[in-house]
């Protein structure tokens, strides 16, 4: 079959070119590398990432009996001895300047500043004997409200004083409360949530690489000799097409097997994985052949396809999450602008199958919508290839 012959010769030619080749296989490679390194620190405990400074001036206070009692330093202790799974929950640091600990705050090195007053010990007692009103013992805690870490461990410190205050009420909880955690989210990190975008960034390079192909094969008398012989038009981009899925085929693997190996848990089917990976792969051909048709150099065709890759990368869900932006409602499902990107509807799958464990199907929308994309990307970019670069005379 002739469309076999011109996959053969794409390959060979695209492992001639080495920088091309390694930027398809390696550079999502080196993309997991760096995400595992900014956020796939999980297994290290919650420690790792609620780093608490704490200021404690409590000069504490001297029992009927003599004895001095420090609340102030026991609910310091507590923070250090507080566990979630068998690991460390805070991170906690005692300071001593104030002005030392806000410089830690703005360079992110911690989540948050707790401050102990000098008279917290005598209120908190004054609170616990009042039968009336009494004055509050009272903390201070200093940190950006717009950050993530700030606010997680402000909620975790909420609970941990809950129990402290009625610990030292003699009061039982009333109610005990057990975590349960979605399938596969227990242990999860931003860098597990993080793979399946990759896997489609890496696909997504197959618009550059598509691009250049097909504008070197016009530039090489390729198409010249395509219209003059027994081939088809067909079977060239059926060629060319059957070469970047092979791509995606050894792709995919690769980069699954470094997140593997950096510790990501995977819960689902590769097959799956692979499955929307070779689909996502269709609508990046569609896109490289709508950008080989205005280019007219190599350079022409990078240069367009990097403008392509923008939106298909970074104004989907692929590599973080969106804000809301609906445009419509089918049923009981928002579709949001950014819905209307394959890229959007492969990433959500990925991470379905491999976060959540989900099979066919669990992402059957997903499925469908970027069935559906890939096919109408791919149906444009042939078209308007056959037209603009095919077309005898």
């Amino acid at each position: 079959m002739k469309a076999l012959v011109i996959a053969r010769k794409t390959l060979r030619e695209l492992l001639r070119e080495r920088m091309t080749a390694g930027l398809m296989l390696i550079f999502p490679v080196l993309l997991v590398g760096f995400y595992y390194v900014a956020f796939g620190q999980t297994e290290q405990g919650l420690a790792k990432y609620l780093s608490i400074l704490v200021l404690n001036r409590d000069s504490g206070i001297v029992t009927s009996d003599g004895e001095r009692w420090n609340i102030g330093q026991e609910l310091v202790n507590l923070m250090r001895e507080a566990e979630f799974e068998g690991d460390p929950i805070f991170n906690v640091t005692e300071v001593d300047d104030r002005q030392g600990a806000e410089i830690t705050l703005r360079e992110h090195k911690a989540s948050l500043l707790m401050e102990i007053p000098s008279d917290f010990s005598d209120n908190f007692v004054e609170a616990l004997q009042s039968e009336g009103i009494a004055s509050s013992a009272e903390l201070i805690l200093n940190g950006a409200p717009e950050s993530g870490d700030y606010t997680f461990a402000r909620s975790m410190l909420s609970g941990l004083l809950r129990q402290f205050t009625f610990g030292a009420a003699g009061w039982d909880e009333s109610v005990d409360l057990r975590y349960r955690f979605v399938p596969g989210t227990g242990t999860m990190s931003d860098f597990d949530f993080g793979v399946g975008g990759i896997i489609i960034f890496g696909i997504t390079f197959g618009v550059l690489v598509t691009a250049e192909v097909m504008v070197r094969e016009d530039l090489s008398g390729t198409l010249q000799r395509v219209r003059l012989s027994r081939a088809s038009a067909f079977d060239l981009l059926l060629g060319v097409s059957l070469a970047m899925m092979l791509i995606a085929v050894i792709q995919v693997p690769i980069t699954l097997g470094s997140a593997l190996a950096m510790g990501f848990h995977n819960n689902g089917s590769l097959l799956l994985v692979l499955g929307i990976g070779l689909l996502m792969s269709l609508a990046s051909i569609g896109v490289g052949l709508i950008v080989a048709c205005y280019s007219r150099t190599p350079g022409d065709a990078t240069n367009l396809a990097s403008v392509a890759l923008v939106p298909l990368v970074f104004l989907s869900e692929a590599m973080y999450p969106m804000p809301d932006l609906p445009i419509a409602t089918i049923g009981n499902r928002t579709i949001q602008i950014y819905d209307l990107l394959p890229t959007t509807h492969a990433a959500e799958a990925i991470r379905r199958v491999t976060i959540f464990g989900e099979g066919l199907t669990d992402i059957a929308f997903e499925l469908v919508a970027l069935s559906l994309m890939s096919a109408v990307f791919l149906a444009v970019g042939v078209a308007l290839y056959q037209r603009r670069r095919l077309r005898v005379g």
